[in-house]
């Protein structure tokens, strides 16, 4: 996977057995995060693929992910069976595989089907149902490859175990899907056909019996390739890349899922690879609120979010109030008084999965709503009032103050009311509340009487050129009639008038620029005013490099796969490259000035020169010759 660590580079093959991974006896303890707290030994692991053949293959792994093909659909990674048999050996035991994905169309692949009838009719055209039959070959052939491997490490069912097995689709803009191929287009007819490759990859793997199957992707890139997915994709889990520590991985469990699932697994850079986190199992609702009587009554369901697999809860605390079953229905225990209860347990799925869940009820606790505050002109004081209000009571709420007045008055309804003209200050009115069957609470309220506030602007940052004219005009809330501005600090620098308007006075050099005061009005209502002004040098941007190509090292093979280094400039952005059908490029090094370029030849293709383009995200592009020979 381009996000990770994986696609990078295509050494030479070289197994490292799993026997030498067990044998060597280093098996290292789980990763810790940032903080220190420790994590479970088989929480963290490790997803591999070809790019790690000529490696050695990382030790005492929690778990192991293995990336099926060499780089693109329909091909197998070289060394898929020594690295499944070094999952195998993972402390967790089981190993997953990830699969690419792409949607070429018929231009770019010598793997597009024709005359294929089944799945869905398809005589070679760039159509939906194509690409749905592309996607099926491409889930069809990774899933022989998976069972291969299972035999060659020795599984005794070796179809069982590849079905068994979690499987991830790895999908990512850096492949060759109709929506940043340039003969075709990023539009919404591309995103329906990329869709449909995907929908038949999953139909395929589903159909073998995969029930743990997931999608390796980002938002950006989910959302750039399909477009507005359909609903066959809302409930499998998502693998996010992109963080950039464990302590990062962790956090990002509690990340939205792009394709609206549970978020399973997060990858991280870990010993110079791609480490993995697995997410724990999160179930919802953490917590409600019934009155005294709804509690005898009460239950509600726990649930885990896209999971994809029957979850079980195993309750360690809060019974007998509260009693969750196996299945994760939540009840009481006849009538409660009033006060909080809490239940705790583990919950795990069939895949392997765990987490713990925490269902807190508050039972008989009023809660007050808005308003709990007010601001108000000094002239407004004297006749303010407002009404009270609260959730969670079973029938009329009762409100008892017990601080606050005289100035602020709380009537038994909630009324709330002044006590004629009131000074400038802050006033507070606290108490409780109640209902007829014992539901109880807190209430407060604070007026801010005679209190101009300043609103925005408060800051603004220009350069040395803009500084010359700059104005502004300053605002306030809370007053009553004409506000009056009076400075203290800022001048001659910042000049703020009477009526609230800022100035500089003449070109100021760069540096910071306070100016404070005072403000008022005709009703006694006063504030403060304060504005920031930043000056910064003016900044002129370095030219834009010019996207060229000068020359090619090294030449294409039909029949192989080789890295070829394109030298130019204005690379900057990882561009696409594509040639001539029959022949695919995929850059897996950008410095600007060059690209490693990853060219695959169908076999057989004829000799002589022919051309490379290369396109940016912005639509320029450039060409240059390379050599085939």
């Amino acid at each position: 996977m381009a996000l990770g660590l994986k696609d990078v580079l295509h050494p030479s093959f070289r197994a490292v057995a799993a026997a030498l991974v067990i044998a060597s006896g280093l098996f290292a303890l789980g990763e810790l995060p940032a903080s220190g707290a420790a994590t479970s030994p088989t929480s963290t692991g490790f997803d591999i693929s070809y790019p790690q053949c000529d490696s050695s293959f990382p030790i005492g792994a929690g778990f192991g992910i293995v990336g099926i093909n060499d780089g693109h659909p329909l091909s197998t990674n070289p060394c898929l069976a020594s690295e499944l048999g070094w999952a195998d050996a993972s402390l967790n035991g089981n190993a997953a595989f990830y699969m690419n994905t792409d949607s070429p169309g018929p231009a770019d692949t010598s793997n597009w089907p024709t005359n294929q009838q089944t799945p869905k009719p398809c005589a070679g055209a760039n159509s939906l149902d194509c690409s749905y039959d592309y996607g099926w070959n491409a889930a069809r052939g990774s899933f022989a490859s998976a069972v291969a491997a299972e035999t060659s490490v020795g599984s005794s069912t070796p179809t069982a175990a590849a079905t068994q097995a979690k499987w991830w689709l790895d999908v990512e803009t850096d492949n060759h899907w109709e929506w940043v191929e340039s003969q075709y287009g990023a539009n919404a007819a591309s995103q329906n056909i990329d869709q449909e490759m995907l929908q038949g990859a999953v139909a395929y793997l589903k159909g073998v019996g995969i029930e743990q199957l997931g999608i390796y992707s980002t938002s950006r890139q989910w959302a750039a390739i399909t477009g507005s997915p359909p609903s066959v994709f809302a409930a499998l889990p998502a693998w996010l890349p992109g963080y950039g520590s464990l302590a990062a991985a962790q956090a990002a469990c509690s990340t939205p899922s792009f394709i609206g699932g549970r978020v399973a697994l997060i990858q991280y850079p870990s010993r110079g690879l791609d480490g993995d986190y697995v997410c724990g199992l999160v179930s919802t609702p953490g917590s409600a609120a019934v009155t005294v009587p709804g509690a005898s009554a009460f239950s509600t369901q726990l649930a885990v979010t896209g999971d994809g697999e029957s979850v079980s809860y195993l309750q360690t605390g809060g019974s007998p109030d509260l009693t969750v079953s196996t299945s994760g229905l939540v009840t009481t225990n006849g009538a409660l008084a009033a006060g909080l209860y809490t239940a705790t347990g583990t919950s795990s799925d069939a895949g392997g999965n765990t987490g713990a869940f925490s269902f807190t009820l508050s039972v008989g606790a009023m809660k007050q709503l808005a308003p709990t505050s007010a601001s108000v002109t000094v002239a407004g004081g004297a006749t303010y009032t407002d009404q009270l209000a609260v959730s969670g009571n079973d029938g009329a709420a009762s409100y008892a103050q017990t601080s606050g007045g005289p100035d602020l008055v709380v009537s038994p309804t909630g009324l709330l009311s002044t006590d004629g003209a009131l000074a400038a200050g802050t006033y507070s009115a606290t108490g409780t509340t109640s209902d007829p069957v014992g539901d109880k609470g807190t209430f407060h309220f604070t007026l801010s009487v005679g209190t101009i506030t300043q609103s925005a602007p408060t800051t603004a940052s220009v350069n040395v050129t803009t500084a010359t004219t700059f104005t502004n005009q300053l605002a306030v809330t809370g007053s009553v009639g004409t506000v009056t501005y009076l400075q203290t600090t800022g001048g001659p620098d910042l000049v703020v008038s009477p009526t609230g308007l800022l100035s500089t006075d003449g070109t100021l050099a760069v540096g910071a620029y306070v100016a404070r005061g005072t403000i008022s009005d005709s009703a006694g209502d006063k504030g403060t005013f304060f504005y920031d002004l930043k000056v910064t040098a003016l900044v002129v941007p370095p030219p834009t490099p010019v996207l060229e190509a000068t020359r090619v090292i090294g030449h294409a093979v039909a029949g192989r796969t080789v890295t070829l280094t394109i030298i130019g400039s204005g690379f900057n952005g990882r561009p696409r490259v594509s040639s001539h059908r029959g022949t695919t490029a995929l850059v897996v090094r950008d410095r600007g000035t060059s690209l490693a370029v990853r060219v695959t030849v169908r076999p057989r293709s004829r000799n002589g020169t022919f051309t490379f383009t290369i396109t940016l995200a912005n639509g320029s592009s450039c060409y240059v010759k390379y050599n085939q020979h």
